[in-house]
């Protein structure tokens, strides 16, 4: 067990008596105790930091710096030092750069990480931090050099999203081909994700529904919202994920209503009880209340916007079935009142008068049910699969690079944080002398879905041990995606391999992925 306070104070002696080489010893050694309260953790990272700096060692002090989530410039030579030994084949030096990339990004720094990225001849990260940077005519101009070269080749789902990306500058800038290349690029999404589905890979065309939403939302193209949305409720309640299903049919149903599209409300808000009635939860009595109001709303709607009496009658008609499936009679008899006023054909008022005949002594409403609980209603977040798996590609598994993303984002837990540290410092100081089977064992006990790509890299390139530790790591990492490599290592050549991945399945908990 490690004495954090004996080893706090020899670190003290040494930096106040200047021996930064000494206290870096000991600083290593209590950083690696990633289960300590923020504070004391941060103190001793700011005190290596601050070590590594007087030494010199300017990349390990950015590090724990973007850890930290400190602003910390490079050297002004840093950039020049860094082209030249990567021009000179240096593999380090290209990873230098792409790392003090990754640091500026989530330091806010985009226009001075497109710098460092256009270095270590990074396009795709190039043209996504120009964009962050607000800079889209010169993203643009990136987008299609990256459309117009090779290495998208055969690659049609990051082609897409580069498309999307592209279409979306032009869009931002007023282009006059920003309709075309929006449509072609959403097209291109749609058939990727029927790829997926027809593969079997639910989750990638999730993201890839996702993404037709974003471009809705981001163009005013509701049709694009609503395909979007729809798709991807769809295979939310295919795998079984009742709330997450119900979370995106109120986030479609405040897009919807802030677009005015009330029909379209009314009608999610049906299909939405008649879910939750199927799913055993509790809400759908307040759906179809709130879909009757929707109802209301699209009569009035197009009542003043002169369309015809059917369309109004009908919507009139939605509104009262809903009402009386929750019992609020009075509530129905209140929509009859206002069908009557309208100039319907004579059999249509007739019946009108008839019902409210009927329901002059209905009994009062009952009490309001049970509501959809606030936070089902907040948007969700999900990731930006249109940067995000590109930049994914792009990196090519380097286990360093992804945890450097994993460490510089502040949205995963301290621990995880923690582990991805430590992993990019071992990198920067021992380099290839880290052996492949303790980067596997590294990126496991980061635990945290990024590190998943890195995996998957090394499990194609790997021997025999490299797939075996890779298949047994796959048991801590408890996403869906798991399970695809898993697939995979269940039918290697290897026994090892095998008995590794089976061993890891039955230590996955995640059962709607089955």
């Amino acid at each position: 067990m490690i004495d954090t306070a004996l080893l706090w104070v020899r670190a003290e002696t040494a930096m106040r008596a200047r021996r930064w080489k000494d206290a870096i010893v000991h600083l290593r050694e209590l950083v690696t105790v990633v289960d300590r309260i923020d504070f004391e953790y941060e103190e001793w990272l700011r005190a290596l930091a601050e070590s590594l700096r007087q030494v010199g060692e300017r990349r390990e002090a950015m590090a724990c710096a973007a850890y930290l989530g400190v602003k910390d410039e490079p050297e002004p030579d840093l950039l020049e030092r860094q082209i030249a030994e990567a021009h000179g084949g240096s593999a380090d030096a290209r990873r230098g750069l792409c790392l003090v990339g990754i640091y500026l990004s989530r330091a806010g720094q985009h226009r001075h990480a497109a710098d460092y990225f256009a270095a270590a001849a990074m396009p795709v990260h190039h043209a996504i931090e120009l964009e962050r940077a607000g800079e889209d005519r010169a993203a643009a101009d990136r987008w299609a050099q990256i459309l117009g070269g090779e290495r998208l080749q055969g690659r049609t789902y990051e082609r897409a999203l580069a498309r999307i990306n592209y279409g979306l500058c032009l869009y931002r800038l007023g282009h006059d081909r920003a309709r075309l290349a929006l449509a072609e690029a959403t097209t291109a999404v749609e058939e990727v994700a029927d790829g997926f589905e027809n593969e079997g890979l639910r989750e990638r065309a999730f993201d890839c529904y996702q993404l037709l939403a974003r471009v809705g939302l981001q163009t005013g193209a509701f049709e694009n919202v609503a395909e979007g949305y729809l798709n991807s409720v769809r295979i939310l309640k295919d795998d079984g994920l009742k709330l997450d299903a119900l979370r995106l049919y109120e986030a479609f149903v405040a897009h919807a209503r802030r677009a005015g599209e009330h029909h379209a409300v009314a009608t999610i808000l049906r299909e939405a009880a008649e879910f939750c009635t199927r799913a055993g939860l509790p809400y759908a009595d307040d759906l179809r209340l709130r879909a009757a109001d929707a109802w209301m709303k699209t009569a009035a709607e197009a009542l003043s916007a002169g369309h015809p009496l059917q369309i109004v009658e009908n919507a009139y008609l939605a509104a009262a079935e809903s009402l009386a499936s929750v019992r609020a009679f009075r509530q129905v008899a209140e929509v009859y009142r206002r069908m009557s006023a309208l100039e319907l054909p004579t059999k249509a008022r007739e019946r009108c008068h008839r019902i409210l005949r009927r329901l002059s002594d209905a009994p009062a409403d009952p009490p309001r049910p049970i509501p959809v609980p606030d936070f089902l209603k907040q948007l969700p977040d999900y990731e930006e699969v249109w940067y995000v798996d590109l930049a994914e590609w792009e990196t090519g598994g380097d286990p360093a690079l992804t945890a450097a993303g994993v460490m510089a984002d502040r949205r995963f837990p301290d621990y995880v944080r923690r582990h991805a540290l430590l992993l990019v410092l071992d990198v920067e100081r021992r380099g290839g002398a880290l052996g492949d089977v303790e980067v596997v064992r590294r990126l496991e006990s980061i635990r945290a879905y990024p590190v998943i790509d890195a995996l998957e890299h090394l499990f194609r390139q790997g021997d025999a041990a490299m797939r075996e530790a890779v298949a047994g790591a796959m048991g801590s990492l408890r996403f869906k995606r798991s399970f695809t490599l898993l697939q995979r290592a269940l039918r290697d050549d290897e026994p090892k391999v095998r008995a590794a991945a089976a061993s890891s399945i039955a230590h996955l908990v995640f059962p709607h992925a089955f």
